[in-house]
């Protein structure tokens, strides 16, 4: 299978998840925001491709490298 694990790339909180399971997103769409030190950092896709599944809810507190987003 070709789906891919998107991670957090830093210790902060998930404040948006912006797709669910099924969207399609294009390449440089926003997926999810992490906020740290009051500081927003959007993570966007880096292809053309389909939601998968999304595995952590908004509010939750991540670290570094936690699946957020599979995406097919």
């Amino acid at each position: 299978s070709n789906a891919k694990h998107i991670g957090a790339p830093l210790q902060g909180m998930l404040s948006k998840v912006l797709v669910k399971e099924g969207d399609k997103v294009k390449k440089n769409q926003p997926l999810f925001v992490i906020e740290a030190m009051k500081m927003e950092t959007v993570i966007t896709a880096h292809a053309d491709s389909t939601i998968a599944a999304t595995e952590l809810k908004p509010g939750t507190l991540v670290n570094t490298n936690d699946l957020v987003i599979i995406i097919a």
